[in-house]
């Protein structure tokens, strides 16, 4: 269990029974990319020695953030913030912790190639909103944990890392509660699996004061490139997006944008996309 979970058992050892409540949690999901091909070419011992030493690094940025370990899935960690303990900055924070998670992997890149042979990278899932947390299981044996479709989003954003060639994406909410502390632009407008709602997602550029002016504008410019993009400007959102050649989003909208030039989307189309797996 996480520390602070521990310490409020300790004090209050009634907690000790199922249940939960409600509370605003911002929800971090990561996954190691292509792990299934790592794992097929290193032993079973080299394996565990390269999870231990990337899961050790990812979850002491995690707590140093104020965040709670939910648990491992084999590659993956699964965390949450403002439960069990109040944290009225939990989006920031959160965020923050993914971005140096990221810095990390890069510091690390040497040192993991010296050793197994190959890098590391991670894809980040981070959405803010209700879940329930409170001990889940049975009479025998429960963990401390979050559930609802906050913490469901939030896995569907990892996912969807890979196909927008991002290591981050943060939900809706999670960008309305930082946009004022990190800078971040607008990727894509989506529909999850089983739900009607589009929200809008973000990636995470870096903190206000260590992002650079050059970084500050190329936000500003893509973000010109999707409302043309929106507006059905196909030549003037191709202009834009050929301006980040290195991009891979800004590949994806040239895609699209050239595709629509050739057959424009219905009327009533509104540049949703809707993802079709989970």
């Amino acid at each position: 269990m996480s520390p602070a979970v521990i310490d409020r058992l300790i004090e209050d050892p009634k907690r000790l029974q199922l249940g939960g409540e409600e509370r605003e949690v911002t929800s971090f999901f990561s996954d190691v990319a292509g792990f299934t091909s790592i794992s097929e070419k290193l032993t079973p011992h080299e394996l565990v020695a390269l999870l231990n030493a990337y899961l050790s690094e990812m979850t002491e940025i995690i707590l140093d953030e104020g965040g709670t370990l939910d648990k491992y899935e084999g590659d993956a960690i699964v965390a949450f913030w403002n439960a069990p303990l109040d944290d009225p900055d939990h989006p920031f924070h959160a965020c923050r912790a993914a971005l140096s998670c990221q810095k990390k992997l890069r510091e690390l890149a040497p040192e993991f190639v010296k050793r197994f042979g190959m890098e590391i990278r991670a894809r980040i899932g981070l959405n803010t909103g209700p879940a329930v947390a409170g001990n889940m299981g049975s009479d025998r044996r429960f963990d401390y944990t979050a559930m609802g479709d906050t913490i469901n989003l939030a896995a569907r954003l990892e996912g969807a890392c890979k196909m927008y060639g991002v290591s981050i994406l943060l939900g809706e909410k999670t960008y309305e509660r930082i946009q004022d502390k990190i800078l971040a632009r607008e990727v894509d407008r989506i529909r999850v699996v089983g739900k009607k709602q589009p929200v809008r997602i973000f990636e995470p550029v870096g903190e206000f004061g260590s992002a650079s002016s050059e970084e500050a504008d190329a936000v500003l410019k893509f973000q010109r490139g999707l409302e043309l993009f929106r507006g059905r400007e196909w030549d003037g959102a191709i202009q834009v997006f050929g301006t980040f050649p290195d991009d891979a989003v800004a590949r994806l909208y040239l895609d699209r944008c050239r595709a629509f030039r050739q057959d424009p989307p219905p009327p009533e189309w509104d540049g949703v996309v809707d993802l079709k797996t989970k």
